[in-house]
């Protein structure tokens, strides 16, 4: 048989392109060819490892297509493409690309059109056409020279390519089953570092941290998950006499306002503005939550505090809502529901959106009010205005004869913030001669989304506190806003040193990044708590003491954890007496096993805690 030497230089010519291929992916990603350059060299065993994973690519789809330049161009358009989205991922919400991100491309492709106008449209054109050009270039190529096949791969040789490929991409993707296979790369340099992804994806590099990352998330149960030690938890948390609560003449009605990218913009020093755009908020505030995200991320925080479960216990970027929860689950709308409670979701948006139609059957709700349910909604700008879910809400208690549990979720002040989101303006701001003007437009949108969620919380209070029906309201803001790319906004205005994972990117910048205003607040005279920061996980206790509600005993392993360690994500703890800390301290380490096992058992196990820890 004939040795094909064109064949074989076709294919080290496709190996040296994706040297090149990978090089540029990394120096686009971090934007420095010197450090990708030290990369290079410092971790060449990655570097190597991610060529021969766009090359592995490469074969696989050689021996689906036996065709060169299809699988060429092919493997060319699913690497750029995830290194592009991967970009823009961390530009906006300091986070890569995870592999389970692949199940909210209808939530990305929504919302393109908002964040078009404040992507760096130079950078990403410029970018892209590089791309096309190569691309076309190659395939002006292959329609003009015509050639039938570049290479012809007979049957065995390609089932040989698809084999070989597969076994190697599983190298990493099942890296922790197979044997020895995870000692193998560790001894080489290569270790997933899931409680660090952005020094994970720095140090392993784009492709093999992505497909390491597949594997994590499976969750696999933590050590000692056994109903004998889950049941010595419960027994344990039974034995601790409850905190006595009064119960109320009648239950009060409850609702959470999760405020979409609430937060005081005056906590920026170097910033001006007209006039204080929360003064209601501000003459309310309980204290501050502790939000797992930045920037995006909604839905895991409602999933903290319906749940009372921590995102810390999930590997990092997964997305619960859209991952794990697809089977009935205990949770704080169905035990009131339970108790006899009316609950409802609301929120102005296709019900869609993070998969929530279904997680809230799964949760208890009775009703989801979706942007369906909306009767000629009232808009402010391209969403439906945080006055129409404050009159939704009211509705919603007016027409039930039952105490009503309402957890609504305002759009409004959504990004993109581009300065012509509004027709007009109520909202003056100002920005130094250090920051770049344009996040002034940016400013000035968001701060009247910021204004308007104000008022609405306003007028709901307002209205509650001439009510005869005893009412508590739960007022938060999920997450900070992403204004701009790269957190670039807050390091012109000093608000931050640096971005994730730049150096000097320190704990004080990580709380000033996750910590949003909280009001708790009552008509029937309850004394308020006192709360310096609290994480979403463990505001549904202080809920239930302030409306006179008998806790499930599962709130217990909350508030024993809790007192400890009121703030806790996994950028973030903070303790007892507020010190900042970025590992869980060996004297909550025996509570902490205690909570991430009933997690387990309630979210991914045989629920063995269930019936115990949730009984009315």
């Amino acid at each position: 048989m004939r040795f094909n030497y064109k064949g074989v230089l076709l294919m080290l010519g496709a190996l040296l392109y994706f040297y090149f291929l990978v090089g540029g992916i990394e120096t686009f990603l971090n934007g420095n060819p010197d450090a990708t350059a030290a990369w290079k060299t410092d971790q060449k065993e990655a570097f190597y490892f991610n060529i021969l994973i766009v090359f592995s690519l490469f074969l696989l789809l050689m021996g689906i297509f036996n065709r060169y330049m299809v699988s060429f161009i092919l493997t060319n358009i699913v690497v750029v493409l995830l290194a592009v989205i991967s970009y823009y991922k961390f530009s906006f919400l300091g986070e890569y690309l995870y592999p389970w991100d692949m199940l909210l491309y209808n939530n990305i492709f929504n919302l393109l059109p908002n964040l078009y106008k404040e992507i760096d449209s130079a950078k990403l054109l410029g970018g892209a056409a590089i791309v096309i050009a190569i691309i076309s270039g190659i395939v002006a190529y292959a329609f003009i020279k015509k050639p039938k096949r570049l290479i012809r791969l007979n049957p065995w040789i390609r089932i040989a390519f698809i084999g070989a490929a597969a076994a190697f991409l599983s190298i990493f993707i099942f890296y922790r089953s197979i044997p020895n296979v995870e000692a193998s790369l560790k001894e080489v340099g290569v270790t997933n570092l899931t409680f660090d992804q952005i020094r994970n994806y720095k140090t392993n590099g784009f492709l093999v941290t992505f497909l390491l990352n597949m594997q994590s998330a499976i969750v696999l149960s933590p050590s000692g998950y056994n109903e004998k030690n889950i049941n010595e938890i419960v027994d344990d948390l039974e034995s601790v006499p409850p905190k006595v609560k009064p119960d109320l003449e009648k239950k009060p009605n409850i609702i959470f306002v999760m405020s979409e990218s609430f937060w005081d913009p005056t906590s920026m020093e170097n910033l001006t503005f007209g006039t204080d755009p929360v003064p209601n908020v501000r003459e309310h505030q309980t204290g501050k939550i502790l939000s797992p995200t930045f920037g995006g991320g909604t839905s895991n925080v409602e999933f903290e505090v319906l749940t009372g479960f921590s995102n810390m216990f999930l590997p990092p970027g997964s997305v619960p809502y859209q991952q794990y929860i697809k089977d009935e689950l205990p949770s704080m709308p169905r035990y009131l529901a339970d108790m006899g409670y009316q609950t409802t979701a609301i929120h102005p948006y296709p019900k869609w959106f993070w998969n929530r139609e279904e997680v809230y059957k799964h949760i208890g709700f009775d009703k989801f009010i979706d942007i369906d349910g909306f009767t000629d909604p009232l808009y402010k700008g391209p969403f439906v205005s945080d006055e129409q879910v404050t009159n939704t809400i009211i509705d919603q208690t007016e027409q039930s004869e039952d105490p009503v549990f309402a957890y609504a979720i305002t759009m409004q002040n959504h990004t993109g913030y581009n300065e012509d989101k509004y027709p007009e303006y109520t909202v003056e701001t100002g920005v130094p001669e250090t920051v770049d003007p344009v996040f002034n437009l940016l400013l000035r949108s968001y701060t009247q989304g910021v204004s308007d969620a104000d008022k609405a919380f306003k007028q709901l209070i307002d209205y509650y506190e001439n009510a005869e029906e005893p009412t508590l309201v739960v007022f938060f803001g999920d997450h900070l806003p992403a204004i701009g790319q790269d957190y670039k906004f807050y390091k012109q205005a000093d608000f931050v040193a640096r971005g994730p994972g730049e150096e000097n990117w320190d704990l004080e910048d990580y709380q000033d990044t996750r910590t949003t205003p909280l009001v708790i607040w009552n008509n029937y005279g309850a004394p308020t708590p006192e709360i310096e920061t609290v994480s979403t996980s463990f505001l549904g206790p202080t809920v239930f003491d302030m409306a006179g509600i008998q806790k499930p005993l599962y709130y217990s392993i909350l508030e024993q954890f809790s007192e400890q360690m009121p703030g806790y994500t996994r950028d973030l703890k903070i303790d007892a007496e507020g010190n900042l800390l970025n590992v869980t301290p060996d004297a909550v380490e025996r509570i902490k096993q205690d909570y991430q096992l009933i997690q387990y058992d309630l979210l991914f196990g045989k629920q063995y805690s269930r019936d115990a820890l949730f009984k009315p």
